[in-house]
């Protein structure tokens, strides 16, 4: 039987939906952590170079270097810092030019590991070539593979090599500085240090620049030319 009425139901649901919101907000998040992290790098290297450069400048200057300037400027602050130990000491010999050294020694690990690498990675796609001609494919995947291992390894080790002459290096010449300013117990502290805390060294140079030398390790200053003394002349 039909009353006259008309029911008409309508049903609206309203659901908050997400499109990547959190995904947006994640990838923000850790773009401003990489960014903080990377301006905090940036501080501290920048903190560490100026501070570093400061502290050898006035210590150059002190003891009588020609140039004390060379401590601001990239790669040649590596020279004068090793200039700056003298000739040090070893049981039989002993290293005369630290500062060449320790200026050549990133070099010559530069190149000799890009040499490194290109043969050994043009030695590994030949072996698999050679392998995949004789038509065992899966044979030459096995030796490029083999090859590359090896190339790692290699320039992995020569690597550790060159970072321990190198650390070696550096501690031997940051005794023969901090020697000058305090004990050879504590020098030896400090330069272990220095090699393993960043801003460290930076910070003992800033800090010892002013510091008085050790007796007996004031450097020996060319004392200014007297002029000669004719006889006839006249002294007030």
């Amino acid at each position: 039987m039909d009353y006259g009425y008309d029911y008409i139901y309508e049903y609206n649901y309203d659901y908050p939906v997400s499109h990547g919101n959190g995904g947006d907000a994640a990838v923000t998040i850790l773009l401003t952590v990489y960014l903080v992290v990377l301006a905090l790098i940036l501080a501290f290297a920048l903190a560490s170079y100026i501070f570093h450069s400061i502290g050898l400048c006035t210590i150059g200057k002190r003891m009588g270097r020609d140039h004390a300037w060379l401590a601001f400027i990239p790669f040649a602050r590596d020279y004068f810092h090793g200039e700056l130990a003298g000739e040090i000491p070893l049981k039989n010999k002993s290293i005369k030019n630290p500062g060449i050294w320790k200026l050549v020694l990133p070099i010559i690990y530069g190149a000799v590991a890009g040499v490194l690498f290109v043969f050994l990675f043009v030695a590994a796609i030949g072996a698999g070539a050679a392998s995949s001609l004789s038509g065992n494919q899966m044979g030459g995947i096995m030796a490029f593979s083999t090859t590359l291992i090896a190339l790692y390894i290699v320039i992995l080790v020569f690597a550790v090599v060159y970072s321990a002459v190198y650390s070696v290096l550096r501690i031997l010449i940051d005794i023969q500085i901090y020697e000058k300013f305090t004990t050879r117990n504590m020098a030896v502290v400090h330069s272990v240090l220095s090699g393993i805390i960043p801003l460290y060294e930076a910070i003992c140079f800033f800090v010892m620049r002013n510091k008085p030398f050790n007796p007996g390790m004031e450097p020996q200053l060319t004392p200014p030319p007297v002029p000669p003394v004719y006889p006839g002349n006249k002294t007030e």
